[in-house]
C-alpha cells in the first residue's frame, strides 16, 4: 500500500496514470458515453452538412466534425479507443506469458537449453519488429486476431531476455540451490523463486510497452494490415483522412491528438514505475 502511495506522489506517474483511466473509460463506456454509438460502430449515415463524402465541420452536434459517411468522429474516437486498448492489453499479455516462461526456463536449465532457446530468441530480434509484424499480418489476413497474434509473436523477445537476466541472477543463490538438493521439482522452483523475481521488471517493460504496441497497431491500421472497417481504429481513421488533410484539419487531429495522449499517458507510468523500482536509472537531478 505505501508503494501505491509512494508512485501516486510522484507527479510524473499521477499525470499518466490520470490521463490512461481517462482513456480507458471513455474506450469501455464508449457505447454510454458516444453521442452517437451506432455511427461509432460502423453505421454510415447522410451527409449532415454540403459535403457529399460526410465530412463535414465541427458543430455544436458533431463537436470533432464527421468523417466520410458522415460518421461522427468524437464517437468514432471513443470505440476505436476500445480497439486499441484491447489489441495492446492482449498483445502485451500474451508476450508478458511467452516471454516469462522462455526466458526463465533458458536461466534456470542452461546448457543446450539456454543455446536453442536464446538462439530462436535472436532470430526473431534480427527482423524490426513492425517488418515481422507486417509480414504475419500480411500471411494471415487483416483482423482483429490477426493483429494480436502477429504483434504477439514479434514482442516476447523483449520479456524473454530481461527475465532471462533475472533467473540467472537468481538460480545460484543458497535457497535456490537448496530447493534443488531437496529434490523439489524444477517446475516448483522456477514458479516458487525465478518467477517471481522476474516479476518487478517485466512490470515495468510491460507499461512501457502497452505504448508502443499501440503505436505498433496503429500503424498497421494505417498501413491497410490492421482491424478492418467497419470497427473504428485510430490509426485507421488517420489513414482515411489523408486525402483531406488540406480541407479538414479536424479529420486527421483529433484521432491523431486521442493516439498521441494514450501513448504519452502509458510512456509517463512506465518511465515512472522504471525510476521507482530501478535506482541506477533515477534522474540525477
Amino acid at each position: 500500500m505505501s508503494i501505491v502511495k509512494t508512485l501516486f506522489k510522484e507527479r510524473t506517474f499521477a499525470v499518466g496514470f490520470g490521463i490512461v483511466v481517462c482513456l480507458f473509460f471513455l474506450g469501455l463506456a464508449a457505447p454510454l458515453v458516444s453521442p452517437y454509438p451506432a455511427q461509432g460502430m460502423g453505421e454510415t449515415v447522410p451527409s449532415p452538412c454540403s459535403s457529399p463524402a460526410g465530412v463535414c465541420a465541427p458543430t455544436l452536434s458533431h463537436p470533432f466534425g464527421t468523417e466520410v459517411g458522415g460518421r461522427d468522429i468524437m464517437s468514432r474516437i471513443f470505440f476505436g479507443l476500445r480497439t486499441s486498448i484491447l489489441v495492446s492489453l492482449l498483445v502485451v499479455s500474451i508476450s508478458f506469458v511467452i516471454g516469462l516462461f522462455i526466458g526463465v526456463s533458458a536461466g534456470y536449465f542452461g546448457g543446450w537449453v539456454d543455446e536453442l532457446l536464446m538462439r530462436i530468441t535472436d532470430v526473431f530480434l534480427s527482423f524490426p519488429h513492425i517488418i515481422l509484424a507486417l509480414i504475419i499480418v500480411a500471411t494471415l489476413g487483416p483482423g482483429l486476431k490477426d493483429v494480436v497474434i502477429a504483434l504477439g509473436v514479434t514482442w516476447w523477445p523483449y520479456f524473454a531476455r530481461l527475465s532471462r537476466v533475472q533467473a540467472l541472477s537468481v538460480k545460484f543463490r543458497p535457497y535456490v540451490q537448496l530447493s534443488k538438493y531437496y529434490g523439489v521439482p524444477s517446475f516448483k522452483v522456477m514458479l516458487g523463486h525465478l518467477i517471481p523475481s522476474s516479476l518487478s521488471p517485466l512490470v515495468i517493460q510491460a507499461t512501457l510497452d502497452l505504448g508502443s504496441v499501440v503505436l505498433a497497431e496503429a500503424g498497421l491500421s494505417f498501413l491497410g494490415l490492421g482491424v478492418r472497417p467497419p470497427t473504428a481504429d485510430l490509426g485507421r481513421m488517420i489513414f482515411e483522412s489523408i486525402d483531406y488533410v488540406t480541407t479538414a484539419w479536424w479529420y486527421p487531429l483529433f484521432p491523431g491528438i486521442f493516439l498521441a495522449l494514450l501513448v504519452i499517458g502509458f510512456n509517463l507510468m512506465g518511465d515512472s514505475l522504471r525510476e521507482r523500482f530501478e535506482p541506477s536509472l533515477r534522474r540525477s537531478f
